[in-house]
């Protein structure tokens, strides 16, 4: 019976699918129904639908509410009867199915986003269009064919996932592109619409009140402070300010009062804002917690367990409780809202108490290490954590990462749908992650991010619909699509890039820094010049002018990334003579010494606004760093207080240095140093701070800068002028009201010795 049914299976009839022309000779052959008391998002659907078969075929299908002459029908609908069966697995998701019917074919779903999912997955599977970024000259590409018709007409197709998208960060002014990017391919969640619902049309998911907003969105410092000081955390023997960090700071988590106060914001928001079915309490992104005694007394649990400061699971289970009383109150005054919170920072470990059941989880790894999926055991502290929030509750996110990272090609789409179908197995269905922006931004510059990424931000927002598709055909229908002939090419260069980031030993974190990886793959300089040849090879073969501005860009960024790469210096002067503190560096042989100035802004390689230099003197003994720093607008410098605790890293205004030297076994060791305009130290060794070196700081102030010589022994750092020691030099800028403005001597990396410069001993 086994071989008849294999036999049976191999014999099975072909299907013939149903064709519906669109188009002939660019000449409208169909019209698309909906009904007249259609929403917002089911006519977008048609609006949309019409939009791309006029750019694909030039025709123009007519929309009507009433069927018309036309000989064929798109009929667009929520929930039409006939269709039992399907809707019967639609139901309460946002898939959709696709039917023909004698002519008419049906696009339709339990809601209209699912028809809108519908329209755009109809448009990929039957034309060679993607939506492949948000870039909105170049993102999209597509053929023309003025002969267009459907031929894929009968499937239905369901997400995996309830909750997907993307929360775009790094500024721009393109947003609009963005989440129209993510909607075309089958995202319906955007940070867009946890604030507001800008873009209805969408159909997405909205939740209110932003991301951290405990004193941002609830209890604002203008509001309270003044009045109410102790709902603000107590640090140093103070209450503080949220506007004291930049990140700002979390509550008083013991204050009845400031409790009543946070209910009566949050039953404010709900009845100005009744429209949402899910607020948003998140911690903000600190640990800056409250250390009164009240906040540190044991926390009793209601099973007559008492947790002490000590435990791990202490902040957290101290913000639960806390949390627990609002959901308490939601529960009895709005029974069908939810609150959403982050597991994060302190409260990713699970806390011991119980989570009351209108509480929503969003678990942030972001410990966890981007080389290898949640499964593996190089992430087993982020599994057991997350395995215990299963055991806590089932209302669980996969909030993730996987898009924050710099201008290099990192494969993140395979780790993604590892994970995805790694906790999708869990009980877990909703996910979100972060990423930048296809724009310029404050911060970064997220095109060019985009231009090495795009491949894998469109694979793995596709994956989210179903991480069980391969993603590697996923790959090769994205290259198809965009690089036409080129495509093998492209895929022989992503396929030796990722080869080496998987060989490398560094780890990849949320927001790692891209230049590491480029350092690994610039010491292979056979790997580098096939990777060249095999652009150019592409770049020959690319007629296609959006595809050809994708390539550009690609082969823009690789060049500039290891152009970084290459090898700088600065030159140490000796002397014989006694090194005398200048805070100008202009006298004796001080004069005669060659200053490092050239620093760039953390992540774009920018000119640092914050000037600052550096000048280097040596002799028999020690090396001198003669360092000057001008204040921007001679604006009040911001800094910890003077004498705090040695390695206790300084708040604010800093200079950090680094410097090589050589253990017992001739292995490179990286010395580091920093220090602030009121002689605070943290210094470390090896990222260990058992070092305390030996050197001397001195210091002096002025009206519009701040100077330091450091004298360091070589036998400090175990280094000498005959070896080859690198060196590199940070700059953290904070002045009052200022953002801190974080500058690196010419394009370096911290850690990394690969990334520093070259210190060449003058003789």
């Amino acid at each position: 019976m086994k071989l008849l049914s294999h036999i049976l299976i191999f014999f099975l009839p072909i299907l013939l699918v149903a064709e519906i022309p669109l188009a002939k000779n660019g000449r409208a052959l169909a019209e698309i129904v909906t009904i007249s008391s259609a929403d917002k998002v089911l006519n977008y659907a048609a609006h949309e639908l019409r939009r791309w078969v006029r750019e694909i075929s030039g025709a123009e299908l007519p929309l009507v509410h009433n069927p018309g002459k036309m000989p064929y029908k798109i009929i667009l609908s929520v929930n039409p009867s006939g269709f039992p069966d399907d809707l019967k697995k639609l139901k309460n998701n946002d898939g959709y199915a696709v039917r023909e019917r004698d002519g008419k074919l049906y696009i339709f779903g339990s809601k209209s986003k699912g028809v809108l999912n519908g329209i755009y997955k109809l448009l990929f599977k039957n034309s060679d269009i993607i939506w492949a970024r948000p870039n909105p000259e170049f993102g999209t590409i597509f053929s023309k064919k003025p002969d267009f018709k459907l031929t894929v007409t009968d499937y239905i197709d369901i997400p995996v996932f309830a909750l997907r998208g993307w929360q775009m960060t790094g500024g721009g002014k393109n947003g609009i592109f963005s989440d129209a990017w993510q909607v075309r391919n089958g995202s319906n969640w955007s940070a867009r619409t946890i604030y507001c619902n800008s873009c209805p049309q969408f159909g997405n998911i909205t939740e209110y009140g932003g991301g951290h907003n405990l004193v941002q969105v609830y209890l604002r410092e203008k509001k309270y402070f003044k009045r109410h000081p102790e709902y603000y955390p107590l640090i140093d023997g103070k209450r503080v300010r949220p506007s004291a960090f930049k990140d700002k700071v979390q509550l008083c988590f013991s204050s009845d009062e400031m409790t009543k106060a946070f209910i009566r914001e949050l039953d404010a928001k709900i009845r100005k804002y009744p429209d949402y079915d899910t607020y948003r309490i998140m911690i903000e992104d600190n640990y800056h917690l409250c250390n009164c005694p009240a906040c540190l007394e044991p926390l009793k649990l209601d099973n007559g367990e008492s947790i002490n400061k000590n435990d791990k699971a202490f902040r957290s289970t101290q913000f639960f409780l806390w949390l627990n009383r609002i959901a308490r109150y939601m529960q009895k005054k709005y029974p069908d809202k939810k609150i959403l919170t982050f597991s994060y920072f302190f409260t990713e470990i699970p806390p011991r108490c119980r989570i009351e059941p209108n509480i929503d989880i969003s678990f942030c790894p972001i410990q966890r290490n981007s080389k290898a999926p949640l499964s593996s055991p190089l992430n087993s502290e982020t599994r057991k954590r997350l395995l215990e929030w299963t055991k806590k509750t089932r209302n669980l996110t996969l909030r993730e990462y996987y898009g924050l990272t710099g201008a290099y090609p990192r494969p993140i789409d395979a780790i993604a749908a590892a994970d995805w179908k790694y906790v999708n197995k869990l009980g877990i269905n909703k996910t979100y992650s972060q990423m930048y922006s296809d724009d310029t931004g404050r911060v970064l510059d997220g095109k060019k991010v985009w231009d090495v990424n795009g491949l894998y931000f469109w694979t793995t927002t596709n994956a989210a619909w179903n991480p069980f598709q391969d993603i590697k055909l996923l790959r090769k229908e994205f290259l198809k699509r965009v690089y036409g002939n080129a495509a093998d090419e492209l895929e022989k260069f992503y396929a030796v890039i990722e080869q080496d980031w998987l060989k490398s030993e560094n780890r990849s974190d949320c927001n790692d820094r891209a230049r590491t990886f480029w350092y690994n793959f610039s010491e292979r300089q056979e790997v580098v010049e096939k990777c060249r040849k095999i652009l150019d090879a592409a770049t020959a073969k690319i007629s296609d002018t959006r595809a050809a501005k994708m390539l550009a860009g690609l082969r823009a960024v690789f060049e500039a990334e290891l152009k970084l790469c290459e090898p700088f210096s600065i030159t140490a002067v000796k002397t014989d003579a006694a090194v005398i503190f200048d805070p100008d560096f202009s006298s004796g042989d001080w004069e005669k010494a060659c200053p490092a100035t050239k620093f760039t802004t953390w992540h774009d390689n920018k000119e640092a606004g914050a000037k600052s230099s550096v000048k280097i003197l040596y002799d028999k003994n020690s090396i001198y760093f003669g360092i000057k720093c001008i204040n921007v607008n001679s604006g009040r410098i911001s800094s910890s207080t003077p004498k705090t605790v040695r390695d206790k890293w300084p708040k604010g205004e800093k200079f950090e240095l680094f410097i090589t030297g050589r253990d017992k076994e001739n292995k490179t060791i990286c010395n580091q140093i920093v220090f602030d305009i009121n002689g605070n130290i943290y210094d470390a060794r090896d990222k260990t701070t058992a070092w305390n070196g030996n050197f001397v700081l001195q210091r002096k102030i002025g009206a519009d800068s701040w100077s330091v010589m450091l004298t360091l022994p070589f036998k400090e750092i175990m280094a000498d002028p005959q070896q080859n020691v690198k060196v590199m030099f940070i700059r953290y800028c904070k002045q009052e009201h200022r953002n801190t403005e974080v500058s690196f001597w010419q394009h370096g990396i911290v850690h990394d010795y690969r990334g520093f410069g070259n210190l060449i001993f003058n003789k």
